[in-house]
């Protein structure tokens, strides 16, 4: 089976994730066309991957026959582009942040389940060997129960190459639904938390000229059975750095502690029982190739569409309560058979 795949939208560099999976998988996927409505980026697109493009996705839709559509449109649009491929019948994968607003959330999730299709999202740190290794000691134990848990997500802003659409509130849809979604998937993806509390906390300390922009923020979680988060998000990663971002998140245990350092590949463990020490890791993953394998199995992805919704929702949360002081109830997006 050669899966007939199509982009709605470039707007984002993490289209090259899709392109570069694709290119990985001759004879699997085939890249048949692309919509964009900037006429510069559709061009550019169209005349570097050799494929018809449409100014308008639901054009796309309906001339191609599509198995599966890769999103990448400015974060506020990509929610009705989402659901028309699902409501289409294609299979979705999107990068993240999925949508901006929990009113949009709820008609993805409706889509989805008419749809019977695969919905995916760009969760990418999901996939890296030291969360891959980690997943593995928590599930034997090593750390024990988890208490605490401190993540940060700096970001380079290289303000004069960004577009104009992120700096605008209904458009970008705010930096903790954008850059905190990773960890906070994560987070539920550790614990198996299904509700707690959380507060969004952003601020504006290098670009106020532009109003709209956050360029730094928190979120704070506490899940019902008692850990305590914070997930630091910020656009001041060093622009002489050789990394875009030197991502960490730190786990403490009951029985030990962890820090993921992704930008350097590595995973530092220290248990009651053991000293500290680099853990070997496993090969890396790959979300597109993920969602890619399922549609050729005829099987679910492994972050499931549950599982994005519930982080989604938090992420979505945290976002709304920004400054406000108040903490907001949460609670996962429960597994329904459809």
């Amino acid at each position: 089976m050669t899966i007939r795949f199509g982009i709605a939208g470039v707007r984002h560099a993490h289209v090259e994730y899709l392109i570069d999976e694709i290119a990985r998988r001759p004879g699997e996927v085939r890249l048949c066309a692309l919509a964009e409505d900037d006429p510069a980026l559709r061009e550019q697109f169209a005349s570097r991957l050799g494929v018809v493009a449409y100014a308008d996705h639901r054009e796309m839709l309906a001339t191609e026959r599509l198995d599966a559509v890769g999103v990448v449109a400015v974060n506020g649009a990509r929610a009705g582009i989402v659901v028309d491929c699902l409501d289409s019948g294609a299979h979705v994968v999107a990068d993240k942040p999925l949508c901006t607003r929990l009113a949009d959330l709820d008609a993805i999730e409706g889509a989805w389940r008419r749809s019977g299709r695969l919905l995916a999202v760009l969760l990418e740190k999901r996939f890296s060997p030291p969360t891959l290794a980690l997943r593995e000691l928590l599930a034997a134990g090593d750390l024990g129960d988890l208490a605490l848990a401190w993540s940060s997500g700096p970001h380079r802003l290289r303000r004069a190459a960004r577009p104009a659409w992120m700096f605008r509130r209904a458009s970008y849809g705010g930096i903790l639904n954008d850059l905190a979604i990773h960890d906070l998937d994560l987070l539920l993806w550790f614990t198996g938390a299904r509700a707690g509390l959380v507060q969004g906390l952003t601020g504006n300390r290098a670009n106020r000229d532009l109003p709209e922009f956050e360029d730094h923020g928190q979120v704070h979680l506490r899940t019902a059975d008692g850990l305590l988060a914070t997930i630091e998000a910020h656009w001041f990663s060093p622009e002489a750095a050789p990394y875009h971002g030197d991502y960490r998140m730190v786990l403490t245990g009951v029985a030990g502690t962890a820090e993921l350092r992704w930008a350097h590949h590595e995973l530092l463990v220290a248990t009651h029982r053991r000293p500290p020490r680099l853990v070997p890791l496993p090969p890396p993953g790959s979300a597109p190739g993920d969602f890619f394998a399922a549609i050729r199995a005829g099987r679910e992805q492994v972050i499931r569409a549950t599982e994005v919704f519930a982080a989604t929702r938090l992420a979505l949360l945290a976002q709304e309560s920004a400054n406000s002081g108040a903490w907001r109830d949460w609670s996962a997006a429960h597994e329904r058979t459809r």
